[in-house]
């Protein structure tokens, strides 16, 4: 089982928890309302938009673990919502980048999804490795809100190992929950699991103002319905405040968002953030190149940070 969650633990004789834009990242974040719903392409074109942001999370992702492994020789991966998002669109699938990324460090992979094609996909990806005696992969079909317990509880994830856990959801299906017992899962003392989690910035007023079918599911996304008092805030007032939640009620040192673009160098609107929580004093210098080697986003005129 999942410890319990350290969110609530006062940290002493270290530095102030830092939270703020990435180094790339514009200074002003908008909420953009009413987009159509792109991210359930059929195919690498439709309606003429090229879904570049769904490569552009995955290599993302993948470059940043290159990075990091180059520094530690090990680790472990979780994807909470791992089945490919687009097959048809090369170089898109998280998982497989990162499972196929050389020279192979990671050793543990818990890939997770609610989908049968996604989870026959998954099947057919760990089928075709053929390193299963220094690896160990594990499917996870169901709810990743579910499934999470046993992940946490398998015993494969040491305290000193390196553990990054992906969160790519469409809309809001990772709930507070889940992120709770995620951070909390290794002891004091111990770097926390580092956190992907994409916001999505483009449809989610839309999502949170009456598109949603199951109308608990904000609740269980936000962990209560707090988020009712910020949706009709100026400017992007949820993302804001969910930085600070990962720093304050999760206990993440580093928090920074990521924008990713409609289109390449930044051009666009912006349709989901990357949320990146780490431990970590280099995880965001090192998330920082891979976001700017990917995106190829100019430099910002001035640095954004939040002010706290």
């Amino acid at each position: 089982m999942a410890r319990s969650s350290g969110s609530s633990r006062k940290r002493t004789g270290k530095k102030q928890p830092e939270i703020g834009t990435a180094a790339d990242a514009p200074t002003n974040l908008e909420l953009f309302e009413d987009l159509p719903d792109q991210y359930r392409l059929e195919s690498v074109l439709q309606g003429g938009i090229v879904p570049i942001w769904t490569q552009h999370k995955a290599q993302v992702i993948a470059k940043y673990i290159y990075l990091f492994t180059i520094i530690t020789h090990h680790g472990a991966y979780i994807d909470g919502f791992a089945g490919p998002k687009n097959k048809d669109l090369p170089n898109s699938w998280a998982a497989e980048l990162v499972i196929n990324t050389e020279p192979r460090r990671l050793r543990e992979f818990f890939l997770c999804d609610l989908d049968e094609k996604k989870v026959e996909a998954l099947r057919n990806l760990v089928a075709q490795q053929r390193d299963g005696e220094r690896r160990h992969y594990a499917v996870y079909p169901g709810d990743f809100n579910t499934s999470i317990v046993e992940v946490l509880g398998s015993g494969k994830i040491k305290d000193s190992t390196a553990t990054f856990c992906l969160l790519d959801q469409f809309q809001i299906e990772c709930h507070w929950s889940t992120l709770v017992a995620l951070a909390g899962h290794k002891p004091e003392g111990y770097r926390k699991i580092e956190l992907f989690y994409f916001f999505a910035t483009g449809w989610m007023n839309r999502t949170l103002t009456g598109h949603t079918v199951n109308i608990r599911r904000p609740d269980l996304w936000w962990g209560d319905d707090s988020w009712k008092e910020l949706i009709s805030e100026p400017g992007n007032k949820l993302l804001t405040r969910m930085l600070e939640r990962f720093r304050d009620e999760l206990g993440y040192r580093f928090v920074r968002s990521y924008p990713i673009h409609e289109r390449e160098k930044g051009r666009g609107k912006v349709m989901f953030h990357m949320i990146h929580a780490s431990d970590h004093p280099e995880a965001h210098k090192l998330m920082a190149r891979a976001h700017r080697d990917i995106t190829q986003m100019p430099e910002p005129v001035q640095q954004g940070q939040f002010p706290f």
